[in-house]
């Protein structure tokens, strides 16, 4: 078996072995994405007014780049749409159900974002090492962008973690950056 054939070989999010193409990675992908941007939903809505509005912000900031992750990986899945589908069911277990659903604290929010995101970036570096090694450069530039996105949130969301437990003043956390992504 060549190195190119044992790469694609297997699936690190699912016990079963399957041979996978950069569609079904990226397809995977678009899921774990679309159920984090759903995780942050959730926070923004439980968000009130004892919310901090940095972290209010921070939270609007990483929905919308999600959201830009998401169609970004939709218009890349266009390109394999046209040349036939490939439809295959992907059992995506969750590891969200570890953390509390309807908490109203904020510690636990960040808590589950940072965890969930973490196990993004894990997703992610898979994804592109398995695309990249298929030779996908177009979706390995996709999937390098979104780690990097990924990346920088991970370090908001532990600054925010460390500046509720140092209990410092939520006015002295970094503001949200919009980072402007070519489309």
């Amino acid at each position: 078996m060549s190195k190119s054939e044992k790469a694609l070989l297997g699936n690190g999010w699912t016990d079963e072995i399957v041979t996978e193409g950069p569609a079904v990675i990226l397809g995977k992908q678009l899921l774990a994405t679309l159920q984090l941007s759903w995780r942050i939903q959730q926070v923004r809505i439980r968000s009130n007014d004892a919310t901090p509005r940095k972290t209010r912000l921070l939270f609007d900031g990483m929905a919308g780049e999600l959201q830009f992750f998401i169609a970004s990986i939709r218009k890349r899945l266009e390109v394999w749409k046209r040349e036939g589908p490939d439809v295959r069911e992907i059992d995506q277990t969750s590891y969200w159900r570890l953390f509390p659903v309807d908490t109203d604290d904020l510690r636990d929010q960040l808590e589950a974002l940072l965890w969930g995101y973490a196990h993004y970036a894990r997703q992610t570096s898979e994804a592109y090492t398995k695309v990249r090694e298929a030779g996908d450069l177009e979706t390995s530039e996709l999937l390098a962008t979104i780690f990097k996105g990924v990346d920088r949130c991970l370090w908001f969301l532990e600054i925010h973690m460390e500046g509720l437990a140092l209990r410092m003043d939520n006015e002295r956390l970094p503001d949200w950056l919009e980072v402007k992504y070519l489309a």
